[in-house]
């Protein structure tokens, strides 16, 4: 398990292999095939929309630098994208189709006045470039006007991440300019090619949807990447991590003109591969689709080569960038991507299109040049061991940044962490490593029971060490087994037991809302509600009285419904409804396992509202109910109930999205038979209670003008 040392001289043959490929290395022949796309899938929209053809002709004139910047663009994608599949599939996806149609004709008057490039790179704003040559793409700036680009990427955005971006400074800015030169002294040929395919930098803040996150970039916001703005600071954690981004950009515009997966794929069906070095958390987070797995195994190939021209180049890079961290070890990006090339053969190798197979089949090519003593086929301990030390460094830098947790995280983790050791003892004992858990055994007699959760990552380092050294050859324990059990299925119960309840300790989330954001994470949905309203729900649903009834009204898949839940407690008397009209999102929400009062319903909530009888606490939540049928919503509303109607704030593509919000406040904080009141708080409240009737007369307490409409 020691470096790879390979000769430069190799190493470098195998970049210029992996940039030269024909089709599977050679940007400018993958750019080439991907405006062929672009060009059909404008071609066919034209038909409904005379703007596209427009368009289409003008791009055609275009010089190629121009057409190549078009093509990239990522809100122009997205507006070409997403009007193909609403006109072919008649159903709503991303930018509305009006808002395609606007995207198109600004990007005709940018051709028309002799513009090159896009508006949203060469407009009246100015972006920062991440370096002077012509395939350096732009940094964003949450400066950018609201105009048509700007207001059509914040929207495409939000839906995708549900979180805002962040302006870099001056300095940070700088930086990131720096540190993709180090990229480029690292690797001149590959950087090159694969920021090609990377148009706008987003730098985002480590908070909402991105905390926790490094970089991100996806298939559906082709042309754009990410970065987490306190990695800045780290020139070689910058160059790995734009590399790594633009080299899945890179892959997801190869797909666009390739047959990387086959015809009949289905990512919801796909066998499924673990990434056994990422956390689980409690809805198999680390198990990827087949096109997930690829990408993952596409980039981690190509990181292995980085990261071995690094180590070898560090003592004369160093001087100019500082020592070299934060970068992946060569040998755990040859490992993982050994593992993810060997379980894609396996289990996916149907899901691939001819393209797709060529591929990965040169890429394992690749990688057996860059390690030809790969660990043994099956061999997976290694990857588990990465997860739960990691893990424990994490617990570590929390220990010691916050002292206001001492007196609570400890408790919590010392039932954890007493399990792990009675499990390492178990496994030990399996393989008759009488050695090993003497050594074990002598390590952890100094930890009184109640030091076992402030010394918690001390306690996993020690675990690691003694089955890594019970091992023969650090890969496996399979191979020494004596006994009926299998020791390396153990290690992966303990490992995956850990790491789950570790993440419920630190999301500091009910299980059940745990579990639902990780259900949202998996299908992209990034309309569930926020923790702060979901907290509101939960002390609202407490006070439902006995015999009571709740309704939600856009069950998603079930933030909302588990914080209501998690208020409800483990009560019997209570019924709760939520109705849910996509079918996807309402069969990934049943796949809890929900207390016996719930029940989740797929069907339009206009089609059986009437049928359902009243209720004590509304949360209504779907927006083509909340803002087009609030007084069927009402008519469900018992006498003191409570409606609670939330995203009333936050960004807006249109200006018929406004009106509805205007005229939703207006019905609702005049309405003759509720006291309301709005709450500029969160993602934007109503609070309203019905009032009770008396006799035929409504009893109510003086209101308080509304300040504003």
């Amino acid at each position: 398990m020691g470096k790879q040392q390979q000769p430069s001289e190799l190493l470098g043959t195998i970049e210029e292999a992996l940039v030269q490929h024909r089709a599977f290395g050679d940007s400018a022949y993958i750019l080439s095939q991907l405006e062929v796309s672009f060009k059909r899938r404008l071609n066919k929209i034209s038909t409904h929309m005379p703007v596209a053809a427009q368009l289409l002709d003008a791009f055609e004139r275009a010089d190629s630098y121009t057409r190549y910047r078009v093509n990239g663009n990522t809100v122009i994608r997205c507006a070409v994208q997403h009007a193909h599949t609403q006109l072919e599939t008649n159903t709503h996806n991303g930018l509305p189709i009006p808002e395609c149609e606007k995207v198109f004709r600004e990007m005709i008057r940018h051709f028309q006045v002799g513009n090159s490039g896009t508006p949203l790179e060469n407009g009246s704003t100015s972006l920062h470039r991440l370096g002077p040559e012509s395939y350096h793409g732009w940094v964003w700036s949450e400066e950018y006007p609201d105009d048509q680009f700007g207001r059509s990427f914040r929207f495409i955005l939000d839906q995708e991440y549900g979180d805002p971006l962040c302006t870099p400074t001056g300095d940070e800015i700088g930086m990131l300019v720096k540190w993709e030169q180090l990229l480029r002294d690292l690797l001149p040929s590959l950087a090159r090619s694969a920021l090609s395919h990377a148009h706008l930098i987003g730098c985002f803040p480590d908070v909402g949807f991105w905390r926790g996150k490094v970089s991100s970039s996806q298939f559906r916001m082709g042309g754009t990447i990410f970065l987490n703005r306190q990695m800045l600071l780290n020139p070689w954690c910058v160059a790995e991590h734009l590399l790594h981004e633009s080299l899945h950009q890179k892959l997801y515009d190869f797909r666009h003109g390739h047959s990387l997966l086959d015809p009949d794929y289905s990512g919801a069906d796909s066998p499924k591969v673990c990434s056994l070095w990422n956390a689980q958390e409690l809805n198999k987070a680390n198990h990827w689709d087949t096109h997930r797995a690829f990408a993952a195994f596409h980039v981690y190939v190509q990181l292995s080569l980085l990261a071995m021209v690094a180590e070898q180049r560090a003592g004369a890079l160093e001087p100019a960038y500082g020592p070299l961290r934060g970068m992946i070890d060569s040998r755990k990006a040859l490992e993982r991507a050994h593992y993810l090339g060997e379980k894609l053969k396996e289990l996916c190798w149907d899901e691939l299109g001819l393209a797709g197979k060529r591929l990965l089949d040169w890429l394992i090519s690749v990688l057996d040049f860059l390690d030809p003593s790969p660990p043994p086929k099956g061999a997976y301990i290694h990857l588990l061991l990465d997860l739960y030390q990691r893990e424990a460094n994490k617990v570590d830098s929390v220990l010691k940044q916050s002292k206001s947790v001492l007196s609570t995280l400890p408790r919590e983790l010392m039932p954890v962490v007493k399990e792990e050791v009675e499990s390492t003892r178990r496994v030990l004992s399996a393989i008759n490593a009488h050695g090993e858990l003497e050594r074990l055994n002598a390590a952890l007699a100094p930890f009184a029971d109640e030091e076992l959760g402030a010394r918690f990552s001390e306690v996993r380092r020690v675990i690691a060490r003694t089955l890594m050294d019970a091992s023969p050859d650090g890969y496996r324990l399979t191979s020494i087994a004596a006994g009926p059990e299998d020791p390396d299925k153990l290690v992966k119960q303990m490992v995956e037991s850990g790491s789950e309840r570790l993440y419920l300790i630190q999301a500091g989330v009910p299980a059940a809302v745990a579990a639902a954001k990780r259900r949202a994470k998996d299908l992209r949905f990034v309309m569930s509600c926020r923790d702060e309203v979901g907290r509101l729900l939960a002390v609202l649903a407490a006070a439902v009285p006995s015999g009571g009834r709740v309704l939600e009204i856009g069950t998603g898949v079930g933030v909302g419904t588990a914080w209501i839940s998690a208020g409800m407690g483990e009560r019997t008397d209570i019924e709760f409804v939520s109705i849910e009209a996509d079918r996807r999102l309402s069969s990934a929400a049943r796949s809890w396992s929900w207390p016996g009062y719930v029940q989740i319903v797929t069907a339009d909530a206009l089609e059986v509202l009437e049928t359902l009888g009243t209720f004590d606490l509304i949360f209504a939540d779907a927006s083509p109910v909340k803002y087009g049928h609030i007084e069927s919503i009402l008519q469900a509303l018992r006498p003191r109930a409570i409606l609670i109607v939330d995203d009333l704030a936050g960004p807006r593509i249109s200006e018929r999205q406004q009106a509805e919000k205007d005229a939703l406040r207006r019905s609702l904080l005049h309405h003759s038979e509720l006291q309301a009141v709005e709450l500029e708080w969160a993602s934007g409240l109503i609070l309203a209670t019905k009032f009770a009737r008396c006799g035929r007369e409504l009893v109510h307490t003086a209101r308080t003008p509304p300040a504003f409409v």
